[in-house]
């Protein structure tokens, strides 16, 4: 089967997707000097943020985490804010708007699916909490990403973008 020229993403679209979203491994190489001693080890906080991202739309409990990580839920809770500077449930929060974001960048899905899928109790929920931390509905953050493309088809520059908004 043949892909259609408008299938294949752009390379800058591709970079701005990159751009909007982070890896485990970026949370990682900001956390590199990590104290174990008053921290998790850096093999238990990289277990327990891969769970996280590859169980998303899970269970994420503190009592989940904890497990994940071999100690009780308020050790852990100490210990993940000590290596990380924030409480588990805000990171994980962090993380379901970046796999939103992923999503909403990448497919087409509806909403409430986008909700389901990075973990969301309900899309009311997604558009809250996402609205919050991005500083637009993800209805309004996919037609912007719409837009991006449309302007990157046409020949326009990435950098150029916001400008011609």
């Amino acid at each position: 089967m043949s892909v259609a020229s408008s299938d294949v993403p752009h390379p800058q679209f591709a970079a701005c997707v990159a751009a909007e979203t982070e890896t485990v491994e970026a949370i990682l190489g900001r956390h590199h000097d990590i104290d174990a001693t008053s921290g998790l080890s850096p093999m238990q906080l990289r277990r327990v943020l891969l769970f996280v991202d590859q169980n998303l739309d899970d269970d994420l409990s503190l009592a989940t985490l904890a497990a994940v990580a071999g100690l009780s839920p308020s050790h852990f809770a100490r210990r993940f804010k000590a290596a990380l500077g924030e409480a588990p449930h805000r990171y994980v929060l962090t993380r379901r708007v970046n796999g939103a974001k992923r999503l909403l960048l990448e497919t087409e899905i509806p909403l409430a699916e986008v909700a389901a899928a990075a973990g969301f109790s309900s899309q009311a929920h997604l558009t809250g909490i996402f609205g919050r931390a991005v500083g637009m509905p993800p209805g309004a953050y996919r037609t912007r990403r719409n837009q991006c493309r449309a302007f990157l088809m046409a020949g326009g520059a990435k950098e150029n973008f916001n400008k011609a908004a």
